[in-house]
């Protein structure tokens, strides 16, 4: 698994997320009070966030609104306002204590500073439970290929709306991605940072064959290396599969 890193510069913008840099985005989200889906509704612009990162997702991948939350709309935006204000609250202090000890820095070192050194610890299995996502433990996967699909797809969006990407999945047939997803990556320690516009986060889940693929080394967001492809035990656990045609279909960062 391999970790790509990504600035904004141009927007003046930095944050820190589970060691990525990036540029920000938008994500769909449903509206009323039925469960929600992670990428269909649109909120106002000047709430892009609210309701997670927005994606961008191929109209022939399966439909976002297939795979709901266990969550309204109202509590998910609820969830992110809690976090997004302990984040803000966190990156003022940062500033009021450069200004105080006379060195003081901008918004985008403060962002830096707070979400690699003082956010509050997570795992990504956590946030997905808190959107009212079910994340199976490895040892108790979803017995048909139907229901696996459907979990799958649902941690995918439920990933998105976090503003976390999964790239390099070709190479991993749905129940082995899911395998590789519940035993090792959402379970991580991680810095629980709301999505904002000034991160995201993209994992490369086959970083060799990604590499091979691509002697640029460019990242899914189109930003250039260099990256840390290097393997690890973990990798090889779940053997060869036969290469699939997924990543074109995960959601993407919304530009916008």
């Amino acid at each position: 698994m391999a970790m790509i890193a990504c600035f904004d510069m141009d927007g003046g913008r930095g944050g820190f997320t589970n060691g990525f840099f990036a540029h920000g985005f938008d994500i769909d989200s449903s509206g009323g009070s039925d469960k929600a889906s992670p990428a269909s509704a649109r909120v106002e612009p000047a709430d892009r966030f609210a309701a997670g990162a927005p994606s961008v997702v191929p109209e022939d991948a399966p439909r976002p609104e297939h795979f709901p939350t266990g969550r309204t709309h109202a509590q998910i935006v609820a969830l992110f306002a809690g976090k997004s204000q302990r984040r803000e609250q966190g990156i003022a202090r940062v500033l009021e204590d450069a200004r105080a000890k006379g060195k003081p820095v901008d918004r985008f070192v403060a962002c830096i500073t707070y979400d690699s050194e003082f956010a509050p610890k997570t795992t990504n299995r956590r946030q997905l439970l808190e959107l009212g996502i079910m994340v199976p433990s490895s040892d108790s996967l979803p017995k048909s290929a139907a229901d696996v699909h459907r979990c799958l797809w649902t941690i995918l969006y439920g990933l998105a709306r976090l503003g976390i990407y999964l790239t390099g999945t070709d190479g991993f047939d749905d129940r082995a991605l899911l395998a590789k997803l519940c035993a090792t990556i959402l379970v991580e320690e991680i810095n629980d940072i709301p999505p904002s516009a000034d991160m995201s986060e993209f994992i490369d889940v086959d970083p060799i064959h990604s590499f091979v693929e691509d002697e640029a080394s460019l990242s899914p967001d189109g930003l250039s290396g260099p990256f840390d492809f290097g393997s690890n035990d973990e990798d090889e656990e779940f053997g060869a599969q036969p290469r699939l045609d997924r990543d074109r279909l995960l959601p993407r960062p919304d530009r916008r």
